[in-house]
């Protein structure tokens, strides 16, 4: 079988047989400003590096014939789990455009996965594409060890500067020193994004005279009608503690201008979290908690419990993530986001390694992932896609799920998850937020906790 695609075991693959030939489109001098896609970024991979040798620029799109000079070769990739139902089109279609390269996956978990992808990027033989994590502990060792290859002349080439997902590249954007994110050069891409958002199941509404909400306004002012009638409000499940921070990160989002927010979490200078629309979001929600809109018992449950009682019709409401919308029925519930702008932003980015020796294969794939037919497959198999051109949704649900989507990119509003801003964030974060809820702390204390958290962070790199 051509493909290999077998499950991941700890450590760095062993070496494959047969090291490829270099061969790559010529690329002129002149050329490569006009690839770089920001004013004072340094050329990617220019010059040599520990690892790579020479870096080649890429001016125009890679041909088949660029990739089949590389000779047989395997393309050696790790990747989350989750992208298996992917792969199982993307990957054949692409070995059957360029029948030279065999696709070699290691597939591991999310928590396995960030937490060795680093150490197999700095080994002797690593993988040539492979997935990060947005944050300091992923993504910025790997700049800051300089074990990626910039994208920026990728990009360019490719058109995904402009037009459809452009401003969902923003977080995969690092100063060279890997401390801050958001601005600088490119060194990843991902073909898939998520939106923040509400669910509502429809015959509770409808059963109470009520419309779906279009607006945190119009959810304040029929939460006491839902909680009157005797049915819970809003489901949550926050024993993993990041459920209760993305409601929060909704709520805040309508209460200041979202760049701000997108600034502070990729660790802009003279940025902070101890605003007033932060606190003013972490008083609503402690009075939806003292309010009992939140039901009873929500940190013991966990978002996975949450979404599956949801599903069973406990419940009016659900904020989360786009992702939980594979687990309920078109036609009993529907999504609407009750902000542009609010938390959300792309899954984890793809790179290609500095030390590749197989950059036109990889770069290749990377334009594979970045058309309207892989965008297709991702909503296919219950994710969203980073370009929607072309894209139909297969349900109201989706529809609705993917529009929203739409606005937010269109609007260049995705501000990214607020643990994204610091190694500990999430466990900071998550357990002050769990203290306000339960009415032992204030919004005030909350907020200066989790930014003495990014200060500190900030101050040790």
């Amino acid at each position: 079988m051509k493909s290999v695609r077998r499950e991941a075991r700890s450590g760095v693959r062993p070496e494959r047989a047969g090291a490829p030939r270099r061969a790559w489109g010529a690329a002129a001098a002149v050329a490569l400003a006009a690839a770089l896609a920001c004013a004072g970024c340094s050329p990617p991979g220019a010059g040599k590096t520990a690892t790579a040798g020479t870096q080649s620029f890429v001016t125009e799109p890679v041909t088949t014939g660029q990739v089949a000079a590389l000779g047989d070769v395997t393309l050696r990739m790790w990747a989350d789990q989750a992208e298996k139902p992917l792969m199982k089109s993307v990957v054949p279609a692409f070995e059957k455009k360029y029948p030279n390269v065999t696709v070699d996956i290691t597939y591991k978990s999310f928590d396995d996965l960030v937490a060795t992808v680093v150490n197999a990027a700095s080994g002797s033989t690593p993988p040539d594409l492979f997935q990060g994590n947005i944050g300091y502990a992923v993504d910025g060792a790997l700049v800051k060890a300089k074990l990626v290859r910039p994208l920026d002349d990728v990009a360019a080439t490719y058109g995904w500067l402009t037009g459809t997902g452009a401003s969902t590249l923003a977080p995969a954007r690092w100063n060279s020193a890997g401390t801050a994110f958001g601005d600088g050069n490119l060194y990843g891409m991902s073909p898939i994004s998520e939106v923040q958002g509400i669910y509502y199941n429809k015959a509770l509404l409808k059963s109470l005279g009520l419309q779906p909400p279009q607006s945190l306004s119009d959810l304040e002012k029929q939460l006491p009608v839902v909680e009157k009638a005797g049915k819970q409000p809003i489901m949550l499940g926050n024993s993993d503690q990041y459920a209760a921070t993305h409601v929060f990160s909704d709520l805040a989002a309508t209460e200041q201008d979202p760049t701000a927010i997108r600034d502070w979490i990729g660790g802009k200078a003279n940025t902070t979290f101890a605003t007033t629309g932060n606190e003013k979001a972490a008083d609503t929600m402690a009075d939806w908690a003292k309010k009992g809109y939140f039901g009873s018992g929500y940190d013991g449950l966990s978002n996975e419990d949450a979404i599956a009682r949801f599903a069973k019709g406990s419940g009016a409401y659900f904020v989360g993530g786009s992702w939980n919308g594979a687990k309920l029925d078109p036609e009993k519930f529907g999504f609407g986001a009750l902000t542009t702008g609010g938390a959300g932003a792309t899954a984890s980015p793809w790179h290609i390694a500095a030390a590749s020796k197989a950059t036109p294969a990889a770069v290749a794939f990377l334009a594979a992932l970045h058309t309207p037919e892989a965008g297709q497959k991702i909503l296919d198999t219950g994710r969203l896609p980073v370009v929607t051109d072309g894209v139909r949704a297969a349900n109201s649900l989706q529809s609705q799920t993917l529009d929203a989507l739409k606005r937010t990119i269109a609007a260049g509003t995705q501000v990214g998850y607020y643990d994204w801003s610091a190694t500990d964030m999430l466990t900071v974060m998550g357990g002050r937020l769990q203290e306000v809820m339960a009415g032992r702390t204030s919004s005030a204390d909350f907020t200066k906790a989790v930014q003495d958290t990014w200060r500190k962070a900030r101050e040790s790199k």
